[in-house]
């Protein structure tokens, strides 16, 4: 497969919220993407392609929807195998996808169905798609894989009483320390991909509800820590959970 094409990016959950303004933000970057519009429902996708191609910036950048659930096996295999079959690399893996509570129930939850819900996405989907997508990491020149996170899943902030979200947090806190606990462990053992947990902070999208929306912080400011830990503003923090607001930047402590 051609290497001349610009670094693909797969992002996660890309048709809307956060993850759609990742995409933005890579598709108005001065260096160039194949960026891949990542969405469980195929049409959303293509909507959210022909939002984003009139405000691209870099003429070398493309981006083209592709159908991905994390939360089937079949659907994180077919997506990696379209990926291979037209780029023949990965060189960029945006983990955005993800959910706040299980559906119907935003809110906490201490039935088993409901963790298992919220789990087989953040967590679950997320390691399976990762796991499964190194063989393809390893074709890129410099593979990079971001996971998307939350200093809610920070034992040592939660710890140290930071539970903005009380009790009724605590299974998306939970879904997110154990997301945590697998960069940390990637960056150890699979060290030839560099690794981040990208904490964007309270956003303003349909994600939380009335709270994120009206609370939030701009998307695409908050998904700018991504596109810096895609082009090696962030290479001093690899494998850590790393935060940008304010003009300022640093770490959260796992």
């Amino acid at each position: 497969m051609a290497t001349s094409i610009p670094p693909v990016v797969l992002i996660t959950g890309a048709n809307q919220g956060l993850g759609y303004a990742i995409a933005e933000v890579f598709s108005q970057s001065k260096h160039p993407y194949t960026i891949l519009i990542g969405a469980r429902n195929e049409l959303r996708g293509k909507e959210a392609v022909s939002k984003l191609l009139p405000t691209k910036t870099h003429t070398s950048s493309t981006i083209s929807p592709i159908q991905i659930d994390v939360a089937s096996s079949e659907s994180i295999t077919s997506a990696l195998k379209t990926i291979s079959t037209d780029y023949g690399r990965l060189d960029i893996l945006v983990n955005n996808a993800g959910i706040f509570g299980a559906p119907g129930k935003m809110w906490n939850s201490t039935t088993r169905p409901d963790w298992h819900a919220i789990f087989e996405v953040n967590v679950f989907g997320a390691v399976e798609l990762i796991e499964s997508a190194f063989p393809l990491l390893r074709k890129a020149e410099s593979p990079r894989v971001i996971v998307v996170t939350s200093n809610m899943g920070s034992i040592t902030k939660v710890a140290n009483g930071h539970v903005p979200c009380g009790a009724v947090g605590a299974y998306y806190s939970a879904s997110k320390a154990a997301i945590n606990a697998m960069v940390a462990n990637w960056s150890q053992t699979h060290k030839d991909i560099k690794f981040w947990a990208a904490c964007p902070g309270l956003v303003a999208t349909e994600f939380g509800g009335d709270f994120t929306k009206q609370h939030g912080r701009d998307p695409k400011d908050a998904a700018d820590v991504v596109r810096k830990c895609a082009e090696g503003e962030k290479e001093d923090v690899v494998g850590l959970m790393v935060w940008d607001q304010d003009g300022k930047s640093g770490m959260y402590e796992w």
